[in-house]
């Protein structure tokens, strides 16, 4: 089978799409991923991908093509750009592409008018489209502060309804993006399905190994924006008692660290909080196997909040025992996994008398983490993951053989 994945991000970048188009390529199809330049680490394009060089590679499999691009940079002015580059460029190549797919995969992040190029290949072609909506728009604008009587989220919820329309399957990467959906702009349940992200298998190398240390290391890992709330973690930390051996690590980049580094030393936590800032993949191993608890927050009070973030499952596979302050579906599986302790989102004071606990009980805490390591084996795999998303691209395909369009 002739699939096209369409994902802005790919390898060397690293996300998870990396993973799911090498295991298709293993499976025997032959798999052509359409993808931008590599400028989402470091927001420059490295040097090697300037001046159209590499712009097409194969990788375990899979063939690369890269489009033009600007680079991401800072700023909301650049990444505007940066998303809009993607979509054109995509748009010109899927429409003049002799590459006829019998699937179209759009692995849609932020904006959804990533999946545009998609969408133009299935109107050329008429293959099917399965869209795997990682990011909820227009919804996802909130966490930039603009709200849903801003002119552009009206715009984008117009763009957004048309493209998830537009897909002849939606997977979704969290349960509360289906009533989102389904309410917010009058998608179809049935066109719907639950499909959580695997974690990477690096994870097995570290699972459930913990190290003695004088403190007790708490990991924050990933991205550092307003949707994670990284405040409620800093101001937890401001909470501990003077004598408290819990030491927080924050590894990992985002819109919001040179604030939260401000406000670090604004309260005096230097001793107490340490930012790493973004990391190659792998350095993470190490960061994983000297932590003694991981820790996840988020925003409350919109659907962005209430989502399973994609380090969940990660955290999961390190088998170490997890502290959260989020609502929605974090508090779900963690309640279904026994891996922890969660406290509503925001509860700054909740969450340092958690972690207080956690620290105080390690033996019982770390028997939670081992529960999350048994729970991610029977959820969150790559193996698990491939056998749900080869039933959905079973059932388009054969949908599309019987209503004969092609």
């Amino acid at each position: 089978m002739n699939i096209l994945v369409v994902s802005q991000y790919f390898y060397p970048e690293n996300f998870r799409i990396n993973d799911v188009a090498a295991a298709l390529a293993e499976q025997g199809h032959r798999v052509k991923v359409l993808t931008g330049l590599p400028d989402y680490a470091s927001s420059k394009v490295p040097r090697e991908y300037r001046f159209f060089r590499r712009r097409r590679e194969s990788w375990n499999g899979v063939e690369i093509v890269r489009v033009p691009t600007l680079s991401r940079r800072r700023g909301m002015l650049c990444r505007a750009l940066n998303y809009a580059s993607f979509a054109v460029s995509g748009m010109l190549y899927a429409r003049m592409c002799r590459f006829r797919a019998d699937l179209v995969l759009s692995y849609q992040t932020s904006p959804v008018l990533q999946a545009l190029p998609a969408l133009s290949h299935k109107k050329r072609t008429g293959a099917p489209l399965l869209l795997y909506c990682c990011d909820l728009w227009p919804e996802s604008l909130k966490a930039w502060g603009i709200g849903e009587n801003h002119l552009l989220f009206r715009l984008m919820k117009g763009w957004s309804r048309w493209i998830y329309r537009g897909a002849d399957r939606l997977a979704v990467t969290s349960a509360p993006f289906v009533e989102y959906l389904e309410r917010e702009l009058g998608l179809p349940r049935e066109r719907m399905t639950y499909l959580p992200q695997h974690a990477e298998d690096w994870f097995s190398s570290v699972c459930c190994r913990f190290e003695d240390h004088d403190t007790v290391n708490c990991l924050f890992a990933g991205n550092i924006g307003a949707v994670q709330n990284v405040d409620c973690l800093l101001e937890a930390a401001s909470q501990l008692p003077e004598d408290s051996r819990l030491r927080l690590q924050i590894v990992g980049d985002g819109s919001e660290l040179p604030r939260l580094r401000r406000l670090s030393e604004e309260w005096g936590l230097q001793n107490r909080v340490t930012f790493y800032g973004a990391r190659p993949a792998q350095d993470m191993p190490d960061f994983y196997r000297q932590a003694d608890i991981l820790v996840l927050t988020l925003r409350g009070g919109d659907f962005i909040g209430q989502t399973l973030p994609a380090k969940f499952q990660g955290y999961l596979g390190a088998g170490k025992p997890v502290a959260a302050a989020a609502d929605g579906a974090v508090p779900l599986e963690m309640t279904a996994a026994d891996c922890g302790i969660c406290v509503p989102a925001g509860d700054a004071q909740g969450l340092a008398a958690a972690l207080e606990k956690m620290a105080a009980c390690p033996e019982l805490y770390r028997e939670k983490g081992r529960k999350g390591r048994r729970y991610f084996e029977e959820h969150f795999t790559l193996r698990q993951f491939m056998e749900r998303l080869d039933e959905l691209i079973r059932q388009l395909t054969e949908a599309d053989e019987g209503t004969g369009k092609r």
